[in-house]
């Protein structure tokens, strides 16, 4: 009886030695300028809530926040990049479009050039059993008149528990339309690109970067794809193997599934959504957004991107 015990005990501490056993893994720690979530002693993301300034040397661009960085991969491994030396906007995981219009006025809040999303409140931070939730409401603001809030941005993020593959991480992002007449959203017209949206911006230096949708692996750069889901696995430089991330689009957003996207082999991945065409919130109302980010090991094929995204769109029926 007594060897039973300890053996079971023994049990006890490896799982919570890897995170398993412990009932509340996650912890959610503010430094006064971000939010780091944490599982089993290990980082899982960060999400800055207050300005973060460029580089100093660089020049002409100004801090922006509401956005996530880093990200880490299941080992430990950054698989963001932030103000990266071939496209100095580009921040983490960030949701912005580079052709707004907030009562007939441009809003570009892909540059953050006249326009910039600001803090205002936590709504919720919390660590369960098996998720943690954050919740915050942030606003767009014209530069040139910064007291006056034009859209209201709620998002509400949901970071699920690991397994040995991957894990889950939902993003409920909700624009609300503060003024009196139509905010307008819409991606870049240049060239038909149609970018600006959900986007995620890998660090450039984990070499190589592949590609893969439900149509395969995709070679070549693409401004549009007939695919619910894509991925983009990249080398840890560390060498320590491959790490993933998908963006899986809910098949309750506008027009499932959007056949826009954004495949940029320097390492960005875009759902980009609404694409070349506009859409208009109307005075006082709510649009909602939804994706989920899963992280995980290997490739697309090791990480079961496929089998994942087809669990997914289960559960959110």
């Amino acid at each position: 009886m007594r060897h039973a015990l300890t053996l079971a005990f023994l049990a006890y501490l490896v799982l919570l030695e890897s995170g398993w056993g412990d009932p509340t893994p996650f912890c959610i720690r503010d430094t006064g300028s971000a939010v780091e979530v944490s599982e089993a002693g290990r980082l899982v993301l960060v999400y800055n809530y207050t300005p973060v300034s460029p580089p100093a040397s660089v020049s002409g661009l100004t801090p922006r926040s509401c956005y996530i960085h880093p990200l880490y991969g299941l080992d430990g491994d950054v698989l963001t990049e932030d103000w990266p030396a071939d496209h100095y906007h580009h921040r983490g995981v960030f949701w912005a479009w580079p052709w707004c219009q907030v009562g007939g006025k441009r809003m570009d809040l892909w540059l953050s050039r006249d326009a910039h999303q600001c803090f205002e409140k936590w709504i919720t931070r919390v660590a369960q059993e098996d998720q943690t939730v954050l919740e915050v409401e942030n606003s767009w603001r014209f530069d040139d008149d910064p007291k006056v809030p034009q859209v209201r941005e709620r998002i509400r993020i949901t970071i699920y528990r690991a397994d040995s593959v991957g894990r889950p991480i939902d993003f409920d992002i909700k624009l609300t339309n503060l003024t009196d007449g139509p905010v307008v959203l819409q991606g870049q017209q240049d060239s038909s690109k149609g970018y600006g949206g959900f986007c995620f911006r890998a660090d450039a230096k984990r070499q190589p970067l592949v590609f893969t949708s439900a149509l395969g692996v995709q070679s070549e750069d693409a401004f549009e794809l007939g695919s619910p889901w894509l991925d983009l696995s990249s080398a840890n430089c560390s060498g320590g193997g491959f790490s993933g991330v998908a963006i899986f689009q809910h098949p309750g957003n506008p027009g499932f599934p959007h056949k826009g996207w954004l495949v940029r082999h320097y390492g960005f991945l875009g759902a980009s959504w609404p694409h070349t065409a506009a859409y208009e919130i109307s005075p006082h109302n709510m649009l909602q957004l939804r994706y989920r980010l899963y992280v995980h090991r290997g490739n697309a094929e090791e990480g079961q991107v496929a089998a994942r995204f087809s669990a997914f769109l289960d559960s959110a029926k």
